[in-house]
């Protein structure tokens, strides 16, 4: 990890501390499985019930308890109907294993500690790449949105620091019609390793990914196997073994392909399910079928000369593929036609890339001086508008999904702003000071608009409810938020730590004198 965390100075700056949030993602509503399963439960769902290719029921087996539904009163493990066991000197005989609480959880064991796990069909699930300076995770957190409560539901070790995060619902290696891959649940992630492993967020004990992208590609391109690599290698091995064994045949491998350093970005394309995109330490843009060979991507596009630190796919144009890079560069390239590649220049590295959900051919990219760039990506001419949206690095940015023209930041100034970029000039709406150290990744709720997620340098994740804003509350006006004693909006809550310290300021109207927040003209 010593290597890691060096190279994560060199690759995301001086602001790398030894705890850390590099990513957020949110799971669609509704994707995540009311009940967790484990790995036995899975392989049972993918795999026939009678042998001829029938469907099978989630069945899910209660697992060690992360979450914040913990231990109820009045559960113990008496048992009147049980009788007293015969006594033979100093060992104990029961008549029926059932009987013995040594050798296995009672049935209504079983029942509280799976309702501990269950999820609430109003429950929403957020997922963050943690690090420390000896080990990483995939922790997923659920939030509560009528009660605003967030709290670690399980995590996932991971052998390598993580650095992006792409959730999807395609479940790799099936075919898109398959009924298992109607509902999935996945989060694919990017790290310090020239490959990329996809998780299964609804199974509780995963000890390897359910797929794992480019790790033949990786050793293919590395004289010497790393331990990373080889047990990502090892992982997309066993999991092909149990594609053969449900009868599917072998395909003939190809030439393998794939990263040669870091990953740095991810892109899921939620119109086309199956692909990803995936931007690298090794200057390229690669995209993956996730129902094909993982053991090599299906393109690789070459137009950046340097780190690709960021990537995102059109919501209205599903071919057309935006990057940036520490080239200072931001490209958008339609990957029907590699060729066809526009570009735009930037004042500092790249920092994060984000298309205008309102607007299909508007997109901004923030960067490392703190500056917000909006371009139209039809032609490669000056910036629509540029603002000075922070004092240093704005590390995160996102657009609201329901309301036009609402832009947030974060930054590693330990702010998150919002912006109305409707009109020809942005204005800051509101200020938000969270405890979160130096930001570095905010991001909306695709289906609660409300709702920013954070997470930042002292190892935190943060849920801002913007409807303490009185700009949101105007936008949003169906929204509903949970109030506190004082009649006011549950502001901000962090993952285990109860409420969050914040200050968080309407600033719509004064934005003017803001000097952090002026808008330069063209």
């Amino acid at each position: 990890h010593d290597s890691w965390w060096e190279a994560a100075a060199v690759i995301c700056g001086p602001s790398v501390g030894s705890d850390m949030i590099s990513a957020v993602a949110w799971a669609r509503k509704g994707a995540p499985s009311l009940m967790p399963l484990t790995s036995d439960a899975l392989e049972g769902q993918l795999e026939p019930s009678n042998g001829e290719g029938g469907s099978t029921e989630r069945v899910a087996r209660p697992t060690s308890n992360k979450g914040k539904r913990s231990a109820r009163p009045g559960d113990d493990d008496s048992d009147e109907d049980s009788g007293l066991p015969a006594l033979v000197s100093n060992l104990s005989f029961y008549k029926h294993g059932e009987t013995d609480p040594h050798l296995q959880l009672r049935e209504e064991d079983d029942d509280s500690e799976m309702d501990d796990l269950a999820l609430e069909e109003t429950d929403l699930m957020l997922i963050s790449a943690r690090s420390e300076e000896q080990f990483s995770t995939l922790e997923v957190h659920v939030y509560e949105e009528p009660v605003a409560n967030l709290y670690t539901h399980h995590d996932v070790p991971l052998p390598v620091f993580p650095l992006c995060l792409a959730w999807l619902d395609c479940r790799p290696g099936l075919p898109l019609d398959h009924s298992a891959a109607a509902a999935a649940n996945m989060v694919a992630v990017g790290t310090f390793a020239p490959h990329i492993e996809i998780w299964d967020l609804d199974v509780m004990d995963a000890l390897e990914p359910a797929a794992v992208l480019g790790a033949q590609g990786a050793l293919a391109a590395d004289d010497q196997m790393s331990s990373a690599a080889a047990e990502a290698l090892a992982a997309q091995g066993r999991a092909d073994a149990r594609k053969d064994k449900r009868g599917k045949k072998k395909k003939k491998k190809a030439v393998a392909e794939g990263h040669t350093d870091a990953v740095m970005a991810l892109a899921w394309n939620s119109k086309q399910r199956n692909v990803l995109a995936s931007g690298s330490a090794d200057t390229t843009v690669r995209l993956w079928d996730l129902t094909g060979n993982h053991g090599q991507s299906i393109q690789a596009l070459r137009h950046h000369s340097d780190k690709v630190q960021a990537l995102a796919w059109n919501p209205a144009e599903p071919a057309l593929l935006l990057s940036a890079s520490f080239d200072r560069k931001a490209s958008a390239v339609d990957v029907r036609v590699p060729s066809s590649v526009r570009s735009w220049r930037l004042s500092a590295d790249a920092e994060a890339v984000a298309w205008d959900p309102h607007n299909a051919h508007a997109f901004v990219v923030s960067a490392e001086d703190g500056t917000i760039n909006c371009y139209d990506g039809r032609s490669e001419g000056a910036p629509l508008w540029t603002t000075r949206a922070h004092q240093k690095a704005a590390a995160g940015i996102d657009f609201n999904p329901a309301v036009r023209g609402v832009l947030a930041t974060g930054s590693v100034d330990r702010s998150i702003k919002l912006w109305d970029v409707s009109g020809a000039q942005p204005v800051q709406l509101a200020l938000h000071s969270p405890n979160l150290g130096k930001v570095f990744c905010v991001a909306f709720h695709p289906d609660s608009p409300a709702l920013l997620a954070a997470g930042g340098s002292k190892g935190k994740v943060a849920v801002w409810n913007t409807l303490e804003c009185d700009a949101m509350q105007t936008r949003l006006p169906q929204a509903e938020a949970a109030l506190g004693e004082d009649g006011r909006v549950l502001g901000g809550v962090v993952s285990g730590l109860g409420e969050l310290e914040v200050n968080s300021t309407d600033s719509e109207g004064d934005a003017e004198g803001d000097a952090e927040g002026d808008a330069e003209g063209d």
